[in-house]
This record gives C-alpha cells, structure tokens and sequence, in this order.
C-alpha cells in the first residue's frame, strides 16, 4: 500500500525544505570563506608590500597592483565562493551517484562510472580549444586597450596634429582586434559544439542503459524510469564539475600577479636595529651595481658625505647619479661593495631605520588626494599645525596656501594635479624639513622650473643642510658652487674626480669643461 499523493507531496515538500535549507547554509559558508580569502589575502599582500624593496615598485607594477585591489582580489573571491563550492558539491554529487548506480545495478554502475573520464577528456578538449582562441585574441585586446588609453591620454598632442578623430593606430589596432576576435571564435566556438553535441549523445546513451536495465537487466520500470532523469541530471552535474575546473584555470592568469606579489622576496634585514655610530653619515666604498646582469650602471664608485655638509653628484645624463642616490636608499642591493649610512651598512639595518634617517626630494614629486595640510604632514604624523606652517613657510608653500580657495584645506588631486611641477617640489621640500632627517637625498632638477619657484626651492636647501646632510644631484651653476663636495661622474658610471668647485675647477678635467660650457650657456637667449 503506497503512501498516496497527499504522502509523497508532503515527502515532497519536505525534502524541498531540506534542500533549500542545505543550499542556502552552503551559499553562506562560501560567502564567509570568499570574504575572509579577501580579508586575508589584501592583509598579506599589505604587508609583503611594505616589506618589498623600493625599486621592485615600477610605473607598470603600480598600475598592475591597483588592478589587482580593486578587480583580481574580487575574481578570486568569486572563484572561492563560486567554483570551490561548485567543484566540491558537484564532486560528491557524481561519486554518490555512481556509487549508488552500483548498488541498484551493475551495468548501470558501470555507464555512470564510464562516463566521468569520457567527459572530463570532452571538457579537457573544449578548454584547450577555449584557451587557444584566448591566446590568439588576448594580444589584441590588450593592444587596443593600450591605443584606447594612449588616444584618451594623449589628445593634446593628437589634436595638434590633426589626428583626435581619425588615429590611424587606434585605427589599426581595431581591424587587428577583430581579425583576431573572428579567428579565436572559430576555435573557442568549433569546441563548444562538440562538447555539447557529445554530452547530448552520452546523455542519450545512459537513458538507453537505463532502459536496457529494465528490459533485460532485472531493474523495475520505476527504477529506469528514475535513472532516465538521473541521467539527465548527471550530465549537468558533470557539466557544472568541468565548468567550476575550467574557471579555475581560466582564472589562473589573474590569480598569477597577486601569487608573483606575495612569493616575491623582499631584501634581507636583520631582526633587530644596528647601533647607528655615525649620524647623518653617508660612504660608498667600491659601489658595483647594474640592472640586468652584465649591464654596469654603477662602476666602482666610492665617495663619502660628511654629517651636515653638501655634496653634489654631477655628471652627463644616463652616468648614474639617480641611481647613486637610490642605492643610498637601498631601493636595491649592490652588486658588490658596501653603502653606509650613519656609519653602519644599510643591509645591516631594518627598513624602518633606514627610512628613518633619510628624506627623499626626487623628481617624481607625488602628492595625494588630500588637503594640503595633511600631504605636508605626512613627512612627521605627529607634527603640531604650527610646526606644520613653519616648514611650509621655509619652503615656500605658505604662497601656494594663500593662492588655493581652501588655504590650507584644498585638495590637491591625485598626484597634486592641482599644483604645478614646481609646487610639488615645495611640499617634497616641505615634508623634508618637517621630517628633519640627517640625510637628504635632494634630485634639484631646477633647470625647467621658473625663477619663483626656483629661488623656492634653492633657498629651501639652505634651510635644509642647517641641520641635514644633503647630497644633491645638481643641475644648476649656483648648487654646485655652494657645495662642500662636488663628485664629477663620467658616462661610464665611474668617478673621474672629487674635490671642491675650486679644486675641480684647477683641473683640466671634464668639470672644467663642463663649468665652462655651463657658463657659457648662461647669458644665451632665443631672439
């Protein structure tokens, strides 16, 4: 006697319960484990940022690590949440169901078994075939994006020369985008159709199987008849499994850059700060370093700075001189030889004490998208408001507050867009006073600035070596002759000289030519 329609609706009901029930506990703990992946991974990768050298950040690096914050986290978030939960829950489901096909009838054990590496070998072709027509479209997508970008960011230059509407690379890489877009298609699509045309056709076969069972196979109607839409649910179940695994690695290549962050190796550090035995000390002794093996930048360089004196690195372009000042700041290791700073080895002191002895007023000045007030704090964050407005006086910034509506409380855009070249130099200036380092690493870089901002930044330099040592990479006649130390660089990335403007001067060396060249050049104008 059966249970009658009102029992097996109950039954019914009651196991739809059940399953929702199920369904939605699983959807919430894949929620809380993709949101606590999230949670850990940006922690991690905060961290294993602040540990990574200075020099491992480059103009492609930033532009790569904000993509990786604001898009790959969350894709990968979305494959925890998604696919794990998929491949996990559709795993159990195909082993449950081949084992249970096992215990009603051997031949039906044996097609439900059968079919999983028929269908995974299926999906593995599909994949193969989605990711070749990937790697045929990927560089022009990328390509275009790049033009798309560079026309966005370059209209005043393309518009000057007639070329806004009708840029003929933009133009190009469009044609290139969609020959390859058709040809990846024809791989990605002729994979597609062959997955589904077979999957319809082991579908079909199992349904016969289950049939067979019941015709000569000693299985009750009933029974085939449950396994003709077990079959049919086994294939989607089989389909999602292969789905969440190819997610898997479709995502790989996004997942990859936050792997490359957190494996990358920062430079070694002691557990524990050195005695610093020689405050506002700097000595190169046999400096070494290139940026591709084989390729030299620095040759053997020695020099030393004094606490509270000026030096001045001089030289052609390219000779190394940013470089110098960058492994000062171990924004890399040497390859050979030693840099000390305060008298200890940098390699021998954290990263915190390093830091802690220099300021940095480089060419590449950036300023954040906050007030005024707090990007000049940012050189102390304990800073009193008016130790604030003293250094910024000092370096000339006290005009720029007067000149923005806000004063003190404008913003000043991302990366100071709202200031000039000049400007941001002062605020740089600026946080360096306040952050009165016994080192300063100063790039002067005056040569394209116009005479306010010039004779700002000059006379901030003398506000600076009251206290500091300042070690500059000078470009302009009246820095070099105020120096107490003027290192004359060759092209090569060796020292040719040192010695005072005096001494250097006395010399028929390269400085002499270069003095000479520089005067020279100091009453031409265009007429």
């Amino acid at each position: 006697m059966g249970l009658g329609a009102l029992g097996w609706f109950g039954i019914s009901v009651v196991l739809a319960v059940i399953g929702f029930w199920v369904a939605y506990r699983r959807n919430m703990a894949g929620y809380a484990v993709g949101l606590d992946f999230i949670e850990t991974v940006h922690e991690r990768v905060g961290d294993q940022i602040s540990r990574l050298p200075l020099g491992w950040f480059k103009a492609p690096t930033a532009g790569a690590l904000s993509k990786m914050v604001a898009n790959d986290l969350m894709m990968a978030g979305e494959l925890v949440v998604h696919s794990l939960v998929a491949l996990v829950t559709n795993s159990v489901a195909v082993v449950v169901i081949c084992l249970a096909s096992w215990l009603v009838n051997i031949w039906l054990g044996l097609a439900f078994t059968l079919v999983v590496p028929i269908y995974v070998a299926l999906q593995v072709f599909a994949s193969k075939m989605h990711s070749k027509g990937k790697t045929i479209t990927e560089p022009a997508e990328q390509d275009l994006a790049s033009r798309l970008i560079e026309m966005s960011r370059r209209q005043q230059a393309l518009r000057s020369c007639g070329q806004s509407r009708t840029y003929h690379k933009l133009e190009q890489s469009t044609r290139q985008w969609l020959e390859k877009k058709q040809e990846g298609a024809r791989f990605s699509g002729s994979g597609m159709v062959v997955a589904k045309v077979v999957t319809e056709m082991i579908v079909a076969v199992l349904m016969a199987v289950a049939v067979a069972t019941a015709l000569y196979g000693g299985t009750s109607p009933l029974v085939a008849i449950a396994y003709i839409g077990i079959a049919l649910r086994y294939a989607l179940t089989l389909h999602e499994l292969t789905d969440a695994v190819m997610a898997l690695q479709e995502r790989e290549q996004t997942t990859s850059f936050i792997v490359d962050v957190l494996t990358a190796n920062p430079l070694p550090e002691p557990a524990e700060p050195a005695v610093i035995t020689d405050p506002g000390a700097v000595e190169l002794s046999d400096v070494t370093f290139g940026y591709i093996p084989g390729e030299t930048v620095i040759d053997g360089v020695s020099f030393s700075a004094e606490p509270a004196t000026m030096v001045a690195l001089v030289g052609p372009s390219g000779c190394g001189k940013t470089t110098l000042a960058r492994l000062i700041s171990r924004f890399w290791d040497v390859d050979s030889g030693s840099v000390k700073v305060g008298g200890v080895d940098v390699r021998e002191q954290t990263t915190q004490q390093l830091m802690a002895q220099l300021s940095m007023v480089f060419q590449d000045v950036y300023l954040f998208d906050d007030t005024l007030r707090e990007n000049v704090r940012i050189g102390r964050q304990d800073a009193t408001d008016e130790e604030i407005e003293q250094a910024a006086a000092l370096a000339g910034v006290t005009e720029i507050v007067d000149r923005l509506p806000d004063g003190w409380d404008s913003r000043v855009g991302e990366g100071g867009r709202a200031l000039s070249g000049g400007e941001r130099q002062r605020v740089s200036i600026a946080r360096a006073l306040l952050k009165k380092a016994p080192i300063v690493l100063f790039d002067e870089a005056t040569s394209a600035l116009d005479p306010e901002n010039e004779n700002n930044i000059l006379a901030s330099t003398e506000q600076l070596r009251r206290h500091s040592t300042l070690i500059v990479i000078a470009h302009k006649l009246d820095t070099i002759m105020r120096a107490d130390k003027i290192v004359q660089l060759d092209g090569n990335g060796r020292v040719e000289d040192i010695g005072t403007h005096e001494q250097l001067l006395a010399r028929d060396g390269h400085y002499r030519r270069f003095w000479q060249a520089r005067s020279d050049a100091t009453g031409w104008k265009l007429v």
